[in-house]
């Protein structure tokens, strides 16, 4: 499973200005070409998500891609694609943060840290977490 939500982007004078669609509309950022533009798009979407991930709010799931011209599927980073991941892998099990420790044999405290950003769970410990979610981990290297 992959997080990648659509952006707008379009030549505006000099710049590239890079929008996000709604609920995401707040994620606005530029850049001087159109890589960095959508290198700063992602780095604007990894602070939004990691904050929203942070304060315990709702991820938006991602819309539909469009086809349409200026239209960009933009990917937040890891550090906070990973938790959003295992969040919904655990949220879609039906299972509470300490369902989930109980279910690991860890403390509720190390579910949780798991699910905020700028985490790096081990290659190891994200795939039994996931195994113990009835997910598997796969990685891809493009």
């Amino acid at each position: 499973m992959k997080i990648v939500y659509p952006f707008r982007i379009w030549k505006e004078n000099e710049d590239y200005l890079v929008e996000g669609f709604e609920p995401l509309d707040n994620v606005v950022t530029y850049g001087e070409n159109l890589e960095d533009a959508i290198k700063n798009g992602r780095e604007a979407l990894t602070g939004v998500l990691g904050a929203m991930l942070d304060n315990g709010q709702l991820i938006p799931e991602p819309l539909k891609m469009s086809k349409a011209k200026g239209v960009y599927g933009i990917e937040p980073d890891p550090s906070v694609a990973i938790p959003i991941l295992v969040r919904k892998a655990r949220e879609e099990a039906g299972l509470t943060l300490v369902e989930l420790a109980e279910k690991l044999g860890v403390s509720y405290q190390a579910v949780q840290k798991w699910e905020r950003s700028g985490t790096n769970p081990k290659v190891a410990t994200l795939s039994r977490v996931l195994g113990a979610l009835g997910r598997r981990l796969e990685l891809e290297v493009a």
